[in-house]
């Protein structure tokens, strides 16, 4: 059940853990002075369970860390099975984290207002800051959350799982500060820099979008107000018609390989809006290259130093996807683990979204990823 749906009052991630993996959420807030950031923790109290310490979940631009609870059978947000990616960690022994970036607004303002109240936001209505972009986001954010894992978890021993944007912080994060906590990096489909198709792609969505009509007033900015899919129209819309759409499929997934509920899903429940500050800096970081100010040269050069850190890299690339293509993922391999061949998987099929929630993402994406770090954490 949807924690939106009508039936507020039989919340998702409440009751007794279940056979036979035994899962548990928590609500965890990372606060920095006005900052706050939602944390949803996910772990298993099966007994004899082998723990395997933290691993932080990345979302990607416009979507929430509940994407990663999206399972391959069309379940949502469910602690029964261990069909998500964020599931299958946790009944594998990692505590998991799954972070909502600050521009998360629709899972603080449909559930963290209404049902979180130790959330200084509690009964108010949140919108994302003015200020939040690329480079809050890897100054403040991501250290943020960091650092509510390690206090949490009591380990020092951390991993990443980063989509699209969300491995692009942790590539920055660690080329500006080389943290010696972050050991092991998983991202799927997370270019160096981004390709000049996602400029396109912008236009064409909020046409899309805006032809739908506004659901939430609250919304500020021109992407902002038409970057998100509205709600209630697509609850209406055929899952067969969103999963083929000629605008939406041909760039964001394979339409052969991304089930039509995992497209109404995603478009549905999972999207957020992209705040007008981070898409200027976006932009300015596509239309610049590796010469803008945020990801320029001298900090790409820094990638390189990443190595000298150990932490271990795995990289995933989609060879069908637009908005990453596998050549700007293969140049993140070769800057940061030039001499490693064995740690570049590619998913030959996919496109960019059902890389992560893809008909085939967990046999090509999950299980190996999940596999790797097994072998990687103490």
């Amino acid at each position: 059940m949807a924690f939106w749906s009508k039936q507020e009052t039989l919340l998702v991630d409440r009751g007794t853990p279940k056979p036979p993996h035994y899962l548990i959420a928590q609500d965890l807030f990372a606060r920095k002075g006005s900052r706050e950031i939602f944390i949803k923790k996910i772990f298993s109290a099966r007994g004899g369970i082998q723990r395997r310490g933290p691993v932080i979940l990345c979302p990607g631009i416009a979507t929430n860390a509940n994407l990663y609870r999206m399972d391959d059978m069309g379940g949502f947000l469910s602690l029964e099975n261990n069909r998500s990616f964020a599931t299958h960690l946790a009944s594998e022994g990692f505590t998991v984290y799954c972070f909502h970036p600050g521009y998360s607004q629709r899972v603080y303002n449909r559930y963290v207002s209404k049902h979180c109240r130790q959330s200084m936001y509690y009964g108010k209505i949140r919108k994302t800051p003015s200020s939040l972009d690329f480079v809050e986001l890897v100054d403040r954010e991501v250290p943020l959350v960091l650092e509510r894992v390690r206090r949490d978890s009591g380990s020092s021993h951390i991993s990443w799982i980063g989509y699209s944007l969300g491995g692009m912080l942790m590539y920055t994060y660690l080329a500006k500060t080389l943290d010696p906590s972050v050991k092991n990096v998983v991202t799927i489909g997370s270019p160096i820099t981004l390709h000049q198709i996602f400029i396109r792609f912008l236009p064409m969505l909020n046409w899309v979008t805006s032809a739908l009509g506004f659901e939430e007033s609250s919304f500020v900015g021109t992407v902002s107000q038409n970057f998100v899919p509205i709600t209630r129209a697509i609850r209406r819309i055929p899952g067969p018609i969103l999963k083929y759409n000629p605008i939406a499929a041909p760039l964001l997934w394979n339409p052969f390989n991304m089930s039509a509920l995992a497209a109404k899903t995603l478009l549905g429940k999972v999207v957020e809006p992209v705040p007008n500050s981070l898409q200027k800096s976006i932009s300015t970081m596509i239309s610049q290259g590796l010469s803008c100010n945020q990801y320029g040269p001298e900090l790409v050069k820094s990638m390189g130093y990443i190595r000298k850190n150990k932490t271990r890299f795995l990289f995933f690339y989609g060879g069908n996807d637009v908005i990453a293509p596998p050549d700007t993922v293969l140049l993140a391999h070769e800057i940061i683990t030039p001499t490693d061949s064995g740690n570049l998987i590619g998913v030959h099929s996919a496109g960019h979204v059902d890389m992560i929630i893809g008909e085939n993402a967990r046999e090509q994406v999950w299980l190996p990823a999940s596999n790797w770090l097994i072998e990687r954490t103490p």
